[in-house]
């Protein structure tokens, strides 16, 4: 084992190793200090192992400027699409102070933690140029390190809670940060830096926040990524053949057009603005019809005489959403009830349904998609009852 894997090594163990000391511990008995705890480790931990690494100097290359460019233009873009969008959908006052003093104090750790990330990336990138596995697990252990201290608590108990959580959190920090040790591997961490400048920290000095809700805004810090990692592969394909002047040719593929068709039927499907939308089920209640790690496409029910026998419902109850067929409707004190069954209950459900509880009835399901949160609900589950 050579002093590199070691170096390797000890920096994934300090990072975890953080990750379960924060959740465990810290964030617990020290809120109010997490951000500026967290800011400190980082700047010990990158300030160590630039001096065990080493540290390359981030050269302005033409390439390293077209990416910025196409980073630049990205972020405005979306910004202007999402303003845009707002005087149709709504805005939302700055729930932060926007004092001077306030903002500083918001800014000042989160900013830290950025840079000494982005600056964490771009020497482990540079010094490991030839081990691209080891590079995919420390962006994967970077990403748990950022969702860890992004995420307050774990809904543990309420799946679709959870399923909430990975679509609007953990998923696009998974993407976020591959596709921004990606660009730092080909062009340095200016570009990264400058992303995570703009798009981590807006939220803390804007006064007004387009009102698209957290499923629409998720689909979009999902998909403007993955467009800026379309366009700087066509940069990094066409500096590797030799080609000049790239900037000025096609920056757009074709390919972002069915890609971007795509991300706007995601977002109608899971955003809740529109009709249709889309959740995940995490038991096998209604099996063989409906397993467990399908996600259900569901219409919003207008009137409640458009329900019948045989409809599979979606409807809430407490703080869960259950997805079950109903067996049954009929009348409670003069009012229209629905009496549910799961399929693959022996029984009906204990508890009628009021249209007022109904959220949805099916009109499409797509297999398998939610099951990587129903793993991940299950394994905190069982977590939890061994302790």
């Amino acid at each position: 084992m050579n002093k590199r894997t070691v170096k390797n090594g000890l920096l994934l163990f300090l990072l975890i190793g953080y990750v379960v000391l924060y959740k465990a511990y810290l964030f617990d008995h020290y809120m109010k200090y997490s951000s500026i705890i967290t800011a400190t480790f980082m700047v010990i931990l990158v300030t160590l192992f630039i001096k065990l690494l080493g540290f390359r100097k981030d050269k302005n290359s033409f390439l390293s400027k077209n990416v910025m460019n196409v980073i630049i233009i990205h972020v405005l873009v979306t910004f202007i699409g999402m303003y845009l969008l707002g005087f149709f959908i709504g805005f939302l006052k700055n729930a932060y102070s926007l004092s001077p003093l306030t903002i500083i104090d918001n800014i000042f750790a989160p900013i830290l933690i950025i840079v000494c990330c982005e600056l964490l990336r771009y020497t482990v990138i540079w010094a490991n140029r030839d081990k691209k596995l080891y590079l995919r697990i420390f962006t994967l252990v970077l990403s748990i390190f950022e969702i860890a201290i992004s995420v307050r608590t774990i809904p543990t108990n309420d799946f679709i809670a959870l399923f909430k959580m990975c679509t609007t959190t953990v998923l696009p920090i998974l993407i976020k940060n591959y596709v921004l040790s990606f660009i730092c591997y080909h062009a340095g961490f200016k570009g990264p830096l400058f992303y995570r400048l703009i798009l981590d920290v807006y939220i803390f000095v804007i006064p007004v926040l387009p009102d698209l809700g957290d499923y629409f805004t998720s689909i979009i810090f999902i998909a403007l990524p993955i467009l800026i990692y379309i366009n700087v592969f066509n940069l990094v394909d066409e500096k590797e053949d030799k080609i000049v002047n790239v900037i000025k040719k096609n920056s757009y593929s074709w390919i972002d057009i069915p890609i971007g068709i795509i991300f706007v039927i995601l977002a109608a499907l899971v955003s809740g603005f529109f009709p249709h939308y889309m959740i995940g089920i995490g038991s096998d209640s209604m099996s063989p019809t409906i397993k467990k790690g399908d996600a259900v496409i569901l219409l919003k029910v207008k009137k409640d005489n458009e329900l019948k026998v045989g409809d599979v419902i979606a409807f809430k109850r407490g703080s869960k959403v259950i997805v079950h067929r109903i067996a049954e409707v009929t009348k409670t004190g003069g009012d229209r009830v629905y009496v549910t069954k799961g399929d693959a209950n022996n029984g009906v459900d204990s508890t009628v349904v009021y249209p007022k509880q109904v959220k949805g009835v099916l009109r499409a399901k797509i297999p398998i998609i939610a099951y990587p949160t129903v793993w991940l609900s299950e394994w905190i589950n069982s977590s939890k009852k061994k302790k």
